[in-house]
């Protein structure tokens, strides 16, 4: 077929640079269906010549035609991330060509040359015919969530094929090969009986039942047939199909000289000169089948995608409510005893407890009046859908009225749904405060105290709620959610690791940050000197918070090098050399105060 290049021919040279981004993640959605690595995609206009899309063997090349696959006007900066689920059902044509190219990647890894020497010119293009209902088959047992992206593209490519490699010889072979491209395919599950009635008639016709019945045998063996790399096991099944149509044709009496008789012996209407107006006839019928099998993958796209989006986010509910449970245990666990170190594994000590000096009052002052302002920033929201930007597309809505539209049905969609926000009168300030007691930190334990009882405070003067842990060898709680430091407490720092991940979950535990409503800020004071395994859960919860409009300020008293490795990315405000929190004062409010305005 005139999408599988087994004559080591490129017909894209390079992709132009602007396409590469997108090229670059179709390689990669295309490596992920294929079970490959070594994938390249050539992605721009005219790429894949006549078809959406086309692969290579011998160099591992899938080739897609913009044009074609995403339609005439598409750029970069409209189709998006191929390998995202959203934007992979906003393009089903284009999705199901790279799914369809992949699938060849994936399966279809015996000699192709090699049977082109083996077999006779016919039997060749029978087997060629043959192998893609195979590995539509095979790949929809392992992707069985794709079958609507084949059904929208399947028969395009079956179009585009022919318009490149058009039908040869008789009637009757052009409905046999139209029978394994087309009928052969709903049994492989790419498309739709109701697709092909019209079709599968018009083939019965020229056939009849009992010879098609014959050709589907052969296209169920050979779709079962799992040595990919080995066709030597089909080539029988390649010439009896050969010597059905053969024999099919003969009685046809539109046979073609030197086989099984003279052309010019057939009758008018069946074969001879009647030939072309059969495949002419035929063709139409196929065209027909392709817009019928795009308008329904495209409705059965949009139900589909809703119904993902709904699974999708009952596991995210139900992975969020197991996470708020071991969270809470957890807390239950840390804040259930007394403050302070006890008797956990940890091997600080307190050392010192003052009465605050009226310049870390002054300090815990203006903190308080940044984040008095910066809390009303956090407002109810409520969802509103319409049908202009801006907002955040909803795909399924334009699949949805794509198929209405091609339909005949003229109704209004609304695409883009977006959130309104309002303030509320007084939202609740919830700051969970980690305070890092391993080794690295002994010298700014006098400075972390100060920077602890300045966040309490400040917290307190706005009628927030508070919670700190320090974190070492073990966790144990300062202040548990509600109460206020009254004092300086300065702790030693004498610990050789740091729980972050144990500390994290036990204030989220007790003050519900990830999804909670409010106003809502986590302040982390630590060097971020920690082992891979912490770093990496810090890591991950940072993003979290990120993801559910959380706040994060981190404050360390060095240069921050680490600290701002881990931060990366996940939008926390990271202030370095904090030595002086009096002196800071100003710039940790302003800070906390960004934090907070970030998220919300």
């Amino acid at each position: 077929m005139g999408h599988i290049q087994y004559r080591k021919k490129t017909r894209a040279e390079a992709t132009p640079s602007e396409w590469l981004k997108v090229g670059a993640q179709i390689g990669t959605a295309a490596n992920v269906w294929a079970g490959r690595g070594d994938l390249v995609a050539y992605v721009g206009p005219g790429a894949g010549g006549e078809a959406p899309a086309c692969f290579t063997p011998a160099t591992a090349e899938v080739e897609v035609n913009v044009d074609i696959a995403f339609g005439r006007g598409a750029t970069p900066e409209t189709i998006g991330d191929m390998r995202e689920r959203d934007t992979q059902f906003m393009w089903p044509k284009a999705t199901g060509a790279v799914f369809h190219e992949a699938l060849h990647a994936r399966f279809s890894h015996w000699d192709i040359e090699q049977a082109s020497r083996d077999l006779s010119p016919d039997e060749f293009r029978a087997l060629l015919l043959l192998e893609e209902s195979r590995i539509e088959k095979q790949g929809l047992e392992l992707f069985p969530e794709n079958s609507g992206f084949l059904r929208a593209c399947v028969l395009e490519i079956v179009l585009a094929d022919l318009a490149e490699d058009p039908l040869e010889g008789s009637g009757t072979k052009a409905a046999a090969a139209l029978a394994a491209l087309t009928v052969a395919r709903v049994d492989a599950g790419s498309v739709d009986a109701d697709d092909v009635v019209g079709l599968t008639e018009t083939i019965i016709n020229k056939l009849g039942d009992e010879r098609l019945g014959k050709l589907r045998a052969i296209w169920l063996q050979v779709q079962d047939y799992i040595i990919h790399n080995n066709a030597a096991g089909m080539y029988d099944l390649a010439r009896e199909w050969v010597r059905i149509v053969n024999e099919a044709a003969e009685e046809n009496g539109d046979a073609e000289a030197g086989e099984a008789g003279e052309a010019g012996d057939a009758q008018p209407g069946e074969g001879g000169t009647g030939s072309g107006a059969f495949i002419s006839g035929i063709m139409d019928e196929l065209r027909e089948a392709a817009e019928s099998a795009t308008v329904g993958a495209m409705t059965d796209l949009g139900d589909q995608q809703l119904a993902e989006e709904w699974r999708d986010e009952a596991k995210e509910r139900a992975s969020d409510a197991n996470t708020e449970r071991e969270h809470r245990d957890l807390a239950r666990d840390v804040f259930g005893k007394g403050t302070g170190p006890g008797e956990g594994a940890t091997r600080s000590s307190l050392v010192e407890t003052r009465k605050p000096r009226g310049d870390e009052r002054q300090a815990a002052v203006k903190v308080a009046q940044m984040l008095e302002k910066a809390k009303y920033r956090e407002r109810d929201s409520v969802e509103i859908s319409s049908i202009v930007p801006p907002g955040r597309l909803r795909t399924r809505a334009m699949v949805q009225g794509a198929a209405l539209k091609s339909k005949g049905v003229m109704t209004q969609v609304e695409p883009w749904r977006r959130t309104v926000r309002k303030h509320v009168d007084d939202p609740t300030l919830n700051i969970g405060i980690m305070v890092d007691i391993s080794g690295s930190m002994a010298e700014a334990m006098h400075a972390m105290a100060t920077t602890a009882w300045v966040m309490s405070e400040s917290v307190r003067r706005v009628q927030g709620r508070a919670a700190m842990v320090y974190y070492g060898n073990s966790v144990f709680p300062t202040l548990k959610p509600g109460q206020h430091l009254t004092d300086v407490n300065v702790y030693t720092a004498p610990d050789g690791t740091e729980k972050f991940d144990d500390a994290f979950k036990a204030l989220n535990g007790g003050l519900n940050l990830l999804h909670g409503r409010g106003a809502r800020l986590l302040v982390i004071v630590s060097d971020g000197e920690y082992v891979p395994s912490e770093s990496k859960a810090a890591k991950r919860w940072l993003t979290e918070c990120q993801r559910a409009g959380v706040g994060v300020l981190w404050l360390t008293p060095d240069m921050g090098r680490t600290a701002h490795m881990i931060a990366a990315g996940t939008g926390a405000t990271v202030l370095t050399r904090m030595t002086d929190p009096v002196g800071s004062a100003t710039e940790i409010g302003r800070a906390a105060a960004k934090a907070l305005t970030a998220v919300s």
